[in-house]
């Protein structure tokens, strides 16, 4: 879920609080002193604290791909660019240096990601854990994990399709793979394919109150 990272994102952020029933809108950022908020229905409003007011203004344009392209291949062509891991370590240095990114290009997420990101507590590793040891997973909870994937975690683990069965989609993740502690877990995730061959009457996930 996204947070207010600077002063000035704070002072919207209190402004929205005082005016806007927040958990019905998706609240992402637009510079390090605009905040977006977005309804159920996709009408969006950027406002901006300039000069001690808080102003509405217009929704900048997004960076075309040939744009981003360029940019990106010219950051990592960089040999003094800096080794960005996290979504927060990325967020940080989008708000902090001149880029014609919007922060989701510059987080690299693809629309369901990172509405997710936007609405949703972003997973560790025990989260994770705990979710797939139990066999089912949900298609949100699929989201987070996929979430906690990108959040710099593709490097020491791995997560992917294994195929389908008479009973669904098979997924497995595995922890440290290249650790000899390493850990590894098969689910199904629970999508339309999955209620389909189970019947609409699937039994209650022990794993979950």
């Amino acid at each position: 879920m996204y947070k207010p990272h600077t002063i000035e994102q704070y002072k919207v952020w209190q402004f929205l609080k005082q005016n806007f029933i927040m958990n019905q809108f998706l609240l992402s950022p637009v510079s390090r002193s605009a905040l977006m908020v977005e309804d159920k229905m996709g009408d969006r409003l950027v406002f901006e604290y300039r000069n001690g007011e808080i102003l509405e203004c217009p929704e900048p344009a997004q960076a075309s791909p040939a744009v981003v392209k360029r940019f990106v291949e010219a950051f990592h062509n960089d040999p003094h660019h800096p080794m960005l891991h996290t979504l927060d370590e990325v967020t940080r240095w989008w708000l902090t240096h001149a880029n014609p990114l919007s922060h989701q290009q510059a987080v690299g997420l693809p629309d369901d990601l990172y509405r997710h990101y936007l609405s949703h507590k972003v997973y560790d590793t025990e989260d994770v854990c705990r979710i797939v040891i139990c066999g089912v997973v949900s298609e949100e909870e699929y989201l987070g994990i996929r979430l906690w994937y990108r959040n710099g975690n593709t490097a020491d683990n791995w997560l992917g399709p294994l195929g389908v069965d008479g009973t669904g989609n098979l997924y497995g993740v595995i922890f440290r793979y290249s650790k000899p502690n390493k850990r590894e877990y098969v689910f199904y995730l629970q999508d339309d394919y999955y209620r389909y061959m189970n019947g609409k009457g699937i039994k209650k996930d022990p794993c979950r109150p």
